[in-house]
């Protein structure tokens, strides 16, 4: 399934900058992640939708349906296209763009306060270079750099052989809770550059207050 069939991502704002008119690729396969992000993700559809687990399980297919329905361990490898095929059939029946936000929000408050705590760090500086470092203890692909700047920074994501515009747009949202979770008031988050659009590196850049 392509991306663009199931959520339209270019509703005006950013992303209609950002692509250029360029199409938009997907490519799902040659990446791990730890479990950490899927439980969270699951935790959230569990938590506002309860109800609606089992049908947007039955949507995937079998095989899926049913790595995810089990005991999720944080501590276990889970292939990036579970990932993206079970966020995008929650964020098609639940609200596209904004709902993959939410996920990553609710990814970073529920994994930092709890299974990776012991990861954080007190400023935002501090804890995206340290997350930057340790990347490879999460995911076993890609390579990220972390750039200090001026109330902000800017964080790399390159060499990424699997990519989509789903797990961008959880990182954004992601990315905003991380930044609050360090006392600051307001987060901005952009992506000035995207794999999934032909660049080369997936960038965010970040401004707090």
């Amino acid at each position: 399934m392509s991306l663009s069939s199931s959520i339209d991502f270019q509703r005006g704002g950013p992303l209609v900058e950002l692509a250029k008119g360029r199409p938009v690729r997907e490519v799902l396969e040659g990446g791990r992640l730890k479990g950490g992000m899927l439980r969270s993700h699951l935790r959230w559809l569990q938590e506002h939708h309860p109800d609606d687990v089992d049908r947007i399980l039955g949507t995937l297919p079998a095989d899926l349906s049913r790595e995810i329905g089990a005991v999720l361990l944080v501590s276990s490898w889970y292939p990036f296209a579970t990932l993206i095929h079970f966020d995008r059939a929650i964020a098609g029946a639940f609200g596209g763009d904004e709902t993959l936000r939410e996920l990553g929000r609710h990814s970073a408050r529920i994994n930092l306060s709890t299974t990776y705590k012991a990861l954080d760090r007190d400023t935002n500086h501090d804890f995206f270079e340290h997350s930057a470092l340790v990347h490879r203890q999460f995911q076993d692909f890609g390579t990220v750099a972390y750039e200090r700047g001026a109330g902000g920074g800017r964080i790399v994501h390159s060499d990424y052989p699997c990519f989509s515009r789903i797990f961008c747009a959880s990182a954004i949202g992601y990315y905003e809770a991380t930044i609050k979770s360090h006392g600051a008031q307001r987060a901005q988050v952009q992506e000035t550059e995207c794999q999934c659009f032909g660049d080369r590196s997936c960038t965010f850049e970040m401004r707090w207050y």
